[in-house]
């Protein structure tokens, strides 16, 4: 008997994943991946090139189904890492690499011009989030300025998604949730935000068409020039942390489940029914909401985006090995009882990052649990800003990512943020949330829950321990007060 099976497609920020999952359990039956090299051709410069990123994915596509057996796929989609922008020309030929989150250019901009048109209120109105260097606008107005004949000569702005559908010889469409990642999309009405556009001097049509994230846009027999077993339904597919929150349960209905999705960020939120802007409600809270992968949806987030780059700054500038068997080490040896008197500030966009109460006797293993307990202290301040926004009860959190590898990891998240912690099973969340969603819409499935039922389950379970998780308390007062000298980031993510 063939296992049925949708054919995931995901784009991280520095490799491609190419997943069969199991519909019927949510397992993954064939994987194969493949790195892309991040540029850097100036000082604060981020890009990958477009072609790499899709002959990258058409080489996965190819390994996987020559090893692939006895599996009948449904239909194909997509996970996307969100925040990045490409210039192209009038034939949808790239003009740029596909610029990443983390480049510079737009800093000034979106400090500058954009902050003096628009208050934090107005743009959080319209995006659901605040501008900042990440986002897409600034940096469009980075090329307007200062490279005005490039700029000209741009017919379209395509995201990484765009780019794709147009490789497989479909229209370059957007769903709702990387065109909100875009930042330039109203929430509310559901269209390119004419102000913004207005005050870029754009259209709307340069940035797309946009569609729900679990249309099916075409169907294809090859990807690329990789014949495919089967005539399959394209999926449009979505932000790689909207799927996120999918595969780690949060996009249950009435579950109360928020969904935490570890890596080189670190989310945690939830999916909400009907129209939320959580930046408006509370913005002190720095949650922040944007359109769900289903209509009529809102996902509300908060993130910590630095938390997987400071841990491998520790391990490259410290501890001088990256090697796994050097983290599992420093996880062998790692003790966390919430006494240690070393405080860690892991802010270290901007270089406002610091070490405190260093001595003679601190060792390697006693940073490490420092900084581990920082990067939890911070997530805790985002699951509490989850807890003032989410309607209805929050008494569990469900994690997946690079972390749900580490059981201290977990234990420790009990005992700081004080609520049970569940496991995934399946740690690789964006790729099942992907699956799920378009096992729903080719209807293998009635419906989400039905879905989840099926294909989400927990590993183990970790329930905080009173008595560390009394010490973390005072730790977690004592870190707020270190950080309160407004070295805080603000919402968003990638």
């Amino acid at each position: 008997m063939k296992r049925n099976s949708i054919l995931v497609v995901d784009f991280g920020t520095s490799n491609v994943h190419v997943n069969v999952v199991h519909v019927w359990d949510g397992q993954i039956l064939y994987s194969k991946s493949r790195k892309y090299a991040m540029l850097s051709p100036k000082d604060g410069y981020t890009e990958i090139n477009p072609h790499e990123l899709w002959q990258a994915s058409v080489q996965c596509v190819k390994e996987v189904l020559d090893i692939m057996e006895n599996v009948e796929l449904h239909a194909i989609t997509f996970s996307y890492f969100g925040d990045n922008i490409m210039l192209a020309d009038s034939h949808g030929a790239p003009l740029t690499n596909i610029i990443l989150a983390f480049d510079v250019r737009g800093t000034e901009e979106a400090l500058g011009e954009f902050g003096s048109r628009f208050t934090d209120e107005e743009f959080i109105g319209i995006t659901g989030g605040t501008c900042v260097t990440f986002c897409t606008g600034p940096k469009l107005l980075w090329f307007k300025k200062h490279k005005p004949e490039l700029f000209e000569k741009t017919s379209y702005f395509y995201t990484n998604q765009q780019w794709i559908n147009q490789n497989l010889g479909l229209k370059p469409l957007n769903d709702y949730t990387m065109a909100c990642r875009k930042m330039m999309f109203d929430i509310k009405s559901k269209e390119w935000s004419k102000p913004i556009l207005s005050f870029l001097g754009i259209k709307a049509e340069q940035l797309g068409e946009v569609v729900p994230s679990t249309e099916i846009i075409g169907h294809i027999d090859k990807y690329g020039e990789i014949a495919l077993p089967f005539t399959l339904p394209v999926i449009v597919g979505s932000h790689d942390c909207d799927c996120g929150m999918y595969g780690a349960g949060a996009g249950i209905p009435d579950s109360g489940i928020i969904g935490d999705i570890t890596g080189t960020y670190d989310h945690l939120g939830f999916v909400e029914q009907g129209f939320v802007n959580a930046g408006t409600e509370n913005l002190e809270a720095e949650i922040f909401s944007y359109c769900g992968p289903l209509i009529d949806t809102s996902v509300c987030l908060g993130a910590f985006p630095t938390s997987g780059a400071v841990l491998e700054w520790f391990m490259r500038e410290i501890l001088d090995d990256c090697s796994p068997a050097a983290y599992d080490m420093m996880w062998k040896h790692a003790e966390f009882r919430g006494d240690s008197s070393l405080m860690f500030n892991p802010h270290f966009s901007g270089n406002l990052g610091g070490i405190y109460g260093l001595g003679l006797t601190k060792t390697k293993e006693d940073l490490f649990e420092s900084m581990i307990e920082s990067l939890t202290f911070e997530s805790r301040r985002i699951l509490e800003g989850c807890k003032k926004i989410k309607k209805g009860s929050c008494d569990k959190v469900w994690v997946g990512g690079g972390a749900a590898r580490s059981e201290k990891w977990m234990q420790l998240r009990a005992d700081i943020w004080g609520c049970r912690v569940e496991r995934m099973q399946n740690i690789e969340v964006s790729s099942v949330g992907a699956a799920l969603l378009a096992a729903v819409k080719v209807e293998l499935y009635q419906d989400i829950k039905s879905a989840a039922r099926s294909m989400l389950h927990i590993r183990d379970s970790y329930e905080p321990s009173k008595d560390i998780s009394d010490r973390y308390e005072l730790r977690y007062r004592q870190y707020l007060e270190l950080v309160s000298n407004g070295i805080k980031t603000r919402g968003g993510s990638a």
